[in-house]
């Protein structure tokens, strides 16, 4: 997306009523829970995630167990999914760009990301990536939005003659979205490693 790494940061620590309005958010992060929680995953797996926001997904996942890494680019984001989710000896959060940094403390089984990969400025190399800090068998599972993601809320704004809003630290980018691309508003994809093979569930 080619938005500067603090001007996310600093977007999403402004958002102090996040929660309040993040339905959508907290959909797709359950939907994907259940895609997870129907994964054949060790009794106790190793997880990272990517991008943990406010914690909807982490909560989500809660009853999962085993030995987690939550991770946000956010320090304000992190701080919130830790105040939600509390303390625990099996779950360690850390600040991390999902995309550039290095988690270390892999190999992991599952790596999972709800609604983070859009913000990454070439998701399928990160994407990639990613797979090399899977163990055998590991999963990797993310939701993202596409190009026809919230088709009907443009096309309200354009019957009004007016542009969505955008936080101010990002207006100065041009929209990555267009209705004229293929719909696609949920994705789900397992990488199992080594042998890449990839499937949409």
């Amino acid at each position: 997306m080619n938005v500067p790494r603090e001007s996310i940061a600093r977007a999403f620590a402004g958002a102090a009523d996040y929660d309040g309005n993040a339905r959508i958010q907290r959909d797709i992060a359950q939907t994907l829970a259940a895609r997870i929680a129907a994964l054949a995953l060790p009794r106790r797996p190793r997880v990272l995630e990517i991008g943990c926001g406010t914690g909807f997904l982490t909560q989500a996942l809660a009853g999962l167990g085993g030995d987690w890494l939550v991770t946000d680019l956010s320090p304000e984001m992190l701080e919130r999914c830790r105040a939600r989710l509390g303390e625990d000896a099996h779950r360690r959060f850390a600040v991390l760009d999902g995309e550039y940094g290095d988690p270390g403390g892999g190999p992991f089984d599952l790596i999972c990301s709800s609604l983070a990969v859009q913000w990454f400025d070439d998701a399928p190399r990160a994407l990639a990536r990613m797979g090399g800090w899977l163990a055998p068998g590991g999963h990797l599972m993310v939701t993202t939005l596409g190009p026809g993601s919230f088709a009907q809320w443009r096309e309200a704004h354009a019957a009004r003659a007016s542009r969505p809003g955008r936080p101010a630290s990002l207006r100065s980018r041009p929209s990555a979205t267009s209705p004229s691309r293929p719909r696609t508003a949920l994705s789900a994809m397992t990488i199992r490693w080594p042998s890449c093979a990839r499937s949409r569930p």
